[in-house]
């Protein structure tokens, strides 16, 4: 039997007959993520944090975020508390559609003008094949067509109503291709397949007091950073990479495709032609406005969500009736939430003592010690700002002696 057909159990077995160390696991859980994925022969944990109180469209929720680094949770939290005691944050979501796209290699007998003039009964064919999903609000809404030379571009639209709607669309696609390929003129089908080009955008806003960050010249030094981001490159891209720290933690937390997010989001970030970061902080009439419009291609039913028991503790922790609107705003509300957290971290004591800080903990969570002993280590190692591994042995060594 070839490794994929074998079950995870004998996967492991071979892998540890090799030599490898593979870490326990219950056999349930096993078999569970076996139906996941393929070639399964354990699993990789991250931590479940939570953003405790995102005020959002006056109402607030707590946010499960799934990451390895407690400084991002940390930073949503802040930034998420400032927005708070401002109101918190006003998100609109405009969810037209995910879209597709059909390439068609035509000859001489082919007209674009008469293939337009069968989009509408093509539109009424595919949401007769899913009826399903118009019965779920969504559905093929429209098709725009293209040529250049010998090929023709089609970009579809669909409305996945809830769910992220990858195999969907590519279900309604391939259907369409089908019918297509029997217009005059059309002589292959090159490929029928969805695009993540940006799409179902949301856009969250906040005003902020200077008064409950710091001050004006702190919030006067955010927009200031802000504006240098718009026009660096080098600037842009870190900045968006803090945005995308809650971003992607917030998606893995509830299962969706954080990968077709970021690449979605690298395309609107340099519309232009010039890389630009994606939030806009500034100043207006006194306060410090900030404001962000992200793709949240997502769902919240279908794909491996319902499956996945972790997947849906996080939506415990969001509360009931989330729709697929509702989760695009918080996630990007996040995002935005990070990036002040780390702007104000720039303008104020720096980064670099929030990273050092974390490399700490992660110094002391490998000593071989108590946890009142890695408490203390923790603390004398902050204080006199020495982060190395022996140092932090050094102090485990004199809290033993009783130094």
């Amino acid at each position: 039997m070839k490794f994929y057909q074998l079950k995870p159990e004998q996967r492991r077995e071979i892998l540890q007959s090799e030599g490898i160390n593979l870490e326990d696991i219950d056999d349930q859980v096993l078999n569970r993520l076996d139906k996941l994925s393929e070639n399964v022969v354990g699993q990789l944990r991250l931590p479940l944090g939570v953003v405790q109180n995102l005020l959002l469209n006056e109402q607030s929720y707590m946010v499960p975020m799934a990451v390895e680094e407690p400084s991002v949770v940390a930073a949503a939290n802040h930034g998420a508390h400032i927005f708070a005691r401002n109101g918190g944050v006003k998100a609109t979501s405009k969810r037209t559609g995910i879209y597709g796209q059909i390439v068609l290699k035509i000859n001489s007998d082919f007209s674009l003008v008469n293939l337009k003039k069968q989009f509408p009964d093509l539109i009424d064919l595919a949401n007769t094949e899913f009826a399903s999903l118009i019965r779920h609000g969504g559905g093929t809404r429209s098709i725009e067509a293209e040529q250049k030379g010998d090929l023709v571009y089609l970009k579809v639209l669909v409305d996945p109503a809830e769910a992220m709607g990858a195999n969907k669309t590519n279900s309604i696609l391939e259907f369409l291709a089908a019918k297509l390929k029997q217009f005059p003129g059309v002589e292959e089908k090159l490929f029928a397949i969805l695009s993540n080009y940006p799409s179902q955008l949301t856009t969250v806003i906040v005003t902020l007091d200077p008064k409950t960050m710091g001050g004006r010249k702190v919030a006067e030094r955010v927009a200031l950073l802000s504006k240098i981001g718009y026009e660096d490159p080098y600037r842009a891209v870190t900045n968006n990479k803090g945005i995308m720290n809650g971003v992607d933690a917030v998606l893995i937390a509830t299962g969706n495709d954080y990968r077709a997010i970021e690449s979605a989001i690298a395309v609107l970030a340099n519309q232009d032609g010039h890389y630009r970061s994606l939030s806009k902080w500034t100043m207006q009439d006194g306060k410090l406005v900030g404001e962000l419009t992200l793709p949240m291609a997502i769902g919240v039913v279908g794909g491996s969500i319902k499956a996945r028991k972790d997947v849906q503790q996080s939506f415990a922790i969001l509360g009931k009736k989330i729709t697929s609107a509702k989760l695009a705003e918080i996630v990007v509300s996040v995002g935005l939430a990070n990036n002040l957290a780390a702007l104000l971290a720039i303008s104020t004591v720096g980064i670099q003592a929030g990273h050092m800080k974390l490399q700490a903990r992660n110094i002391v969570a490998e000593l071989d010690a108590s946890d009142d002993e890695k408490k203390q280590v923790l603390t004398q190692i902050i204080e006199q700002k020495d982060y190395s591994e022996s140092y932090a042995q050094l102090v485990l060594k004199q809290i033993r002696e009783g130094k």
